[in-house]
């Protein structure tokens, strides 16, 4: 997969940027974890710089290391039960110059899971929904401390390739041993939810409050334990705002969300759901809608405020192409 996509940007351009002598040797100290953690993923990246014709050290020290050197993305995410179906929904919200940088992928590895998701960061995911019906989607938490180890972008991945449940999810990221702090949030369409707040040096799991359900999760830890472990003063833009927003939304409405009512909050100004912060050119890039029982995806590849909602449909082509005994085309 790694030589197939590496070798299709290369066509239109690409080329792996040099990076710094600091980056390199945090990249490798890096790898020792991701050897143990997703073996598999190394073996794509060798195959992507293979087909850049780059060197393996550059390419994955910045994937490796992704997100211990950039600025922190604002992002808010939910998921409900309204129920006969799970909700999720996300929006992803950056640096405008980072917009020609994100894409959208079908990914159908040979031994795992098939599944959409999104990134602005090759091989990695930022977000994602698998043929299994698990969601994921992880935002960014200001760190007081960073180690070698695994990118919320490798942690995404994986668990799109390798899990069908929510379960399943929460126990190989509470063993992880994590890069950067971040927020996972989880779920699966049997209803079953979590937020996996992580660190280099602790992780917990919350799960809805009592007599909800719905869970919600933007850019700060919400379990007391991990507030020692985030850098409060760095948080990034408006995220204890978005967070009311979305769950007090979600909880005057008891989780009772459909597919339309989602893709509406998610275009909100109120609250900054919707992230348009011009003064640091900050702001919504893409934002999902999904319905997790019967695999419907809608993604506005823009704000979502301006940029319609289209459905795609890859993930369900794939999965009946795979019934037919065929290779998909995409």
């Amino acid at each position: 997969m790694g030589y197939a996509y590496g070798t299709v940007l290369y066509r239109h351009g690409f080329r792996v940027p040099d990076q710094s002598t600091q980056r390199l040797d945090f990249g490798h100290k890096c790898e020792k974890e991701v050897r143990l953690f997703f073996p598999e993923i190394l073996e794509e990246i060798r195959g992507f710089t293979d087909a850049c014709n780059a060197s393996y050290e550059n390419l994955a020290a910045l994937i490796l290391g992704i997100g211990a050197f950039s600025p922190k993305a604002a992002c808010s995410i939910f998921a409900a039960f309204n129920g006969s179906h799970v909700v999720f929904g996300r929006n992803y919200d950056f640096y405008y110059s980072l917009k020609d940088k994100t894409e959208s992928y079908l990914t159908c590895p040979k031994d795992g899971y098939r599944s959409v998701g999104q990134s602005d960061i090759f091989v990695g995911r930022e977000d994602g929904i698998n043929e299994k019906g698990l969601a994921i989607g992880m935002t960014a938490v200001a760190a007081k401390n960073l180690k070698p180890g695994v990118s919320f972008a490798l942690a995404t991945r994986y668990i799109l390739d390798k899990h069908a449940t929510v379960d399943e999810a929460v126990e190989t990221l509470s063993h992880a041993h994590f890069l950067t702090t971040n927020n996972y949030l989880l779920a699966d369409r049997n209803g079953n939810m979590a937020v996996v707040e992580a660190s280099p040096d602790k992780i917990r799991i919350r799960r809805p409050e009592r007599g909800e359900n719905f869970i919600v999760c933007t850019n700060h830890f919400l379990n007391s334990e991990m507030l020692e472990m985030e850098d409060q003063k760095e948080r990034p833009p408006y995220s204890m705002e978005r967070y009311a927003t979305v769950h007090n939304t979600l909880r005057q409405r008891d989780g009772k969300i459909d597919t339309k009512a989602a893709q509406r909050l998610l275009s909100n100004h109120s609250g900054h759901v919707c992230s348009h912060v011009n003064s640091i050119k900050l702001g919504t890039l893409w934002s999902i809608v999904a319905r997790l029982n019967d695999l419907k995806v809608f993604r506005a590849e823009g704000a979502p405020c301006r940029t319609k909602y289209r459905q795609d449909e890859r993930l369900n082509r794939a999965i009946q192409t795979r019934q037919k005994g065929a290779k998909p085309t995409e």
